[in-house]
């Protein structure tokens, strides 16, 4: 039986143990009863059971069954509906909710907004589509909503919205230690304290340190490991609370060394390779390092204060964030053909003559450096049967990336290559506002909506690498100016047959900014890039139900209707080296591709039980997408990184075995299947299910767990890139395992 099979036999499983659970659950009103979710992603605090959206909450216990969060992709396993476009570097990866674009090789945004305690973190060349490792460090809670939030989650939020909400002071001394000791030589160290000054002051300090010096992807001629990693993080919070008012200071600083871009270079047979080669999965020849690189310094400021008639809330953020990200350009080197050229039959006498005529020197190394400027204030309040809320926000993104694309200089080309200097800035402002109001006891109708202006302005420039002499090509040096604005809104109408149960029906809009290609491609090329392109803008429908099946089932189900009218997607030029007419290298970029029409369904299902004497909570989720563009060129094709069918799953059990000693164990995993990787349709998304799995001890304040991620060792492409003369292929990580110490107090 293969993972895949495993885990949706396993979710199946446990969506029929929900239902029947409370057959032999205690009463309701026992500790088995599905907690009670504070969320603030609509900004102010509601009960998750009342927020009329799909949406995903995970709590700090949460986090901690899974051991914490290392990385995007992990968080985002547990949420349905969700693709994580996986480059096999964190950084430059994408996030895609129900569809929502993701143009990873491209200045285009995903189309998610990304928040961390309200303020929004996106944007940047490199590292601005996914969250930096330190945001999910030390998490009080991460809440994921589902589907359109343009009136209140403003730009790009059209697919849904994440907020990663930071455990803040509290006025008690408490804290932990965590350490985790894994394979590969990976070591980190986790320190948290809070600490109580006086009635109005307390602290808290987060500190981490971890690394990770070896690896699976071992680049042999350089003897590095591409997915070796490190990191240190340090955040320090000072919070004042005085009656009515709360005001929280927060510094933060990361330096991380991420794992790296990494891929199989494949070639056919042909007249110089008569059997054709490939390059080993996990010992690569690659001659250039391999590293996803990022430093991060972050400063927070927020502020509450009841009034009486409502609540003020601020959020003032500077977030600065250098990214790197380097790697190997051709995936060869000498090394690599040395076997085959002493091995008779595989190399012929012209494919020896390619083989010493090759540059070997092919690297590429991007760099950007993004400083981000967030501001938010408004008022939320109710009176009677009214709710409301009403602000505005200030964003400005200063973006300076490089783009190295270097080579070994020869008598015929005597320069080390090339580097790209661009700069964005792209200011945005924005009101808003919210108002709710209860037409019986029962039903309530709410509409939010929000003007936004962005301007934004680009250029690039283009030199020799290493002298800065200008490169003068037109198409090089792109540079342009935009302006615009946009109007979303929602409207909701929510009825409450009981107090345990939510159904609601919406419409709403939102946009995914337009912005500009850097690269313009090659003279030659058979597909002309455009200097810009336009806000992705969309409709979306959608009727949900969420509410207490029984008092310890919680169920979650959506359907949806999006509908977009200018669809962004990622394409390329159409160069390649086997076009005569064209042989470089293909430039992608982003474009309008028109019209297009998504839909889905999702459902989440969570569920507490005694079983034998223990506590069990079991989590399942699955969506079914569908829908293709409905206009232009490409009508017909359908959404890149949209699978047909997602699945998520998880379960904990907590047992008493001896006096003061909890033996506890978590299983959790995700699947998907069917979908397309990229705008041409033939290059198709890899189906895959994997799952982890972590058991332990748990006595007085310490507990001691032992865990295994991707526990079958499943394989899959993450990235193919195929063509007619060869394939580039990106796989995911096989099976790890560690230790792990917590001691808290």
């Amino acid at each position: 039986m293969t993972a895949l099979q495993s885990l949706k036999g396993a979710s199946i499983v446990a969506l029929c143990w929900g239902l029947a659970a409370p057959a032999f659950a205690e009463p309701k009103g026992a500790a088995t009863e599905i907690d009670e979710v504070v969320i603030t992603a609509r900004k102010r605090e509601e009960r998750l059971r009342d927020v009329p959206v799909a949406a995903t909450a995970l709590s700090a216990d949460d986090l901690k069954d899974m051991g914490g969060l290392a990385n995007a992709q992990q968080l985002l396993a547990n949420v349905p509906g969700v693709n994580f476009a996986n480059t096999s570097n964190a950084l430059t990866s994408d996030v895609s909710i129900r569809g929502s674009g993701t143009s990873r090789a491209t200045n285009a945004e995903a189309g998610v907004g990304l928040f961390v305690d309200g303020a929004f973190i996106g944007g940047g060349n490199v590292a601005g589509r996914t969250f930096a490792g330190i945001d999910l460090f030390d998490v009080s809670r991460v809440e994921v909503l589902r589907g359109v939030q343009g009136g209140l989650g403003g730009r790009n939020a059209e697919g849904g919205s994440i907020n990663v909400i930071l455990a803040r002071p509290t006025h008690r001394f408490e804290g932990y230690a965590f350490a985790t000791a894994a394979m590969h030589d990976k070591y980190e160290l986790e320190l948290v304290t809070n600490l109580p000054i006086d009635e109005h002051w307390a602290a808290r300090v987060s500190l981490d340190y971890g690394k990770q010096s070896k690896g699976f992807y071992h680049l042999f001629a350089i003897d590095q490991y591409a997915d070796a990693t490190e990191r240190q993080f340090g955040r320090a919070q000072l919070n004042y609370t005085n009656g009515n008012f709360t005001a929280n200071a927060m510094v933060e600083r990361a330096n991380e060394r991420t794992p790296g871009l990494v891929y199989q270079v494949v070639t056919f047979a042909n007249a110089n390779f008569p059997q054709g080669y490939y390059t080993d999965k996990y010992e690569t020849a690659w001659n250039s390092p391999s590293a996803g690189k990022q430093r991060l310094t972050d400063f927070e400021f927020t502020t509450s204060l009841d009034l009486g008639w409502a609540t003020l809330a601020t959020v003032s953020n500077l977030r600065d964030r250098r990214g790197q990200n380097q790697y190997d350009r051709d995936g060869l080197s000498p090394d690599f053909f040395q076997p085959l050229i002493a091995t008779p039959g595989r190399v012929s006498a012209s494919g020896l003559a390619t083989i010493r005529a090759t540059d070997y020197g092919l690297g590429g190394d991007q760099v950007d450096h993004a400083r981000i400027t967030y501001h938010d204030v408004h008022l939320s309040g109710a009176a009677q049967r009214l709710t409301w809320v009403a602000g505005g926000e200030y964003y400005l993104l200063n973006d300076t990336p490089s783009n190295i694309l270097s080579k070994t200089p020869t008598t015929a080309s005597p320069n080390a290559g090339t580097i790209s200097r661009s700069r964005l800035r792209f200011e945005s402002y924005a009101f808003y506002g919210e108002l709710g109001f209860d037409l019986t006891s029962q039903l309530n109708l709410s509409g939010d909506l929000r003007y936004t202006h962005d301007d934004e302005d680009f250029l690039q420039r283009q030199y020799v690498y290493v002298t800065d002499v200008p490169i003068t090509t037109p198409s090089l040096n792109p540079t342009g100016s935009r302006q615009q604005g946009n109007v979303s809104y929602t409207a909701t109408l929510a009825y409450k047959p009981t107090g345990q149960m939510l159904l609601y029906a919406k419409v709403g809009s939102a946009y995914r900014a337009g912005g500009f290609n850097g690269n313009l491609g090659d003279a030659r090329q058979p597909i002309p890039i455009p200097l810009e392109f336009d806000n992705e803008t969309m409709t979306a429908y959608e009727v949900g139900f969420k509410g207490n099946l029984t008092s310890n089932l919680f169920l979650t189900a959506a359907a949806y209707s999006n509908h977009f009218d200018n669809l962004v997607l990622q394409g390329d030029n159409g160069c390649r080296i086997s076009l005569p007419s064209c042989p470089v290298q293909a430039t992608s970029f982003a474009f309008n591709a028109g019209p297009a029409r998504l839909w889905g369904i999702e459902v989440e299902a969570t569920a507490r039980a005694q079983v034998a004497g223990g506590a069990l909570r079991v989590t399942v989720g699955g969506s079914r997408q569908g829908g293709h563009v409905t206009g232009g060129v490409d009508k017909g094709f359908k959404q890149p990184q949209q699978p047909k069918w997602t699945e998520t799953f998880s379960a904990t059990y907590r047992h008493d075995l001896a006096r003061g000693v909890v033996g506890f164990v978590n299983v959790n995993g995700s699947g998907r299947q069917g979908g397309v990787q990229e705008a041409n349709q033939t290059t198709l998304l890899h189906d895959y299910g994997v799952f982890n799995l972590r058991g332990g001890l748990d006595w007085k304040s310490y507990e001691l767990t032992g865990y295994v991620n991707n526990a079958g060792d499943k394989s899959y492409l993450v990235f193919h890139a195929p063509t007619a003369t060869g394939d580039v292929r990106r796989y995911n990580q096989p099976r790890t395992y560690g230790v792990q110490l917590r001691y808290s107090w």
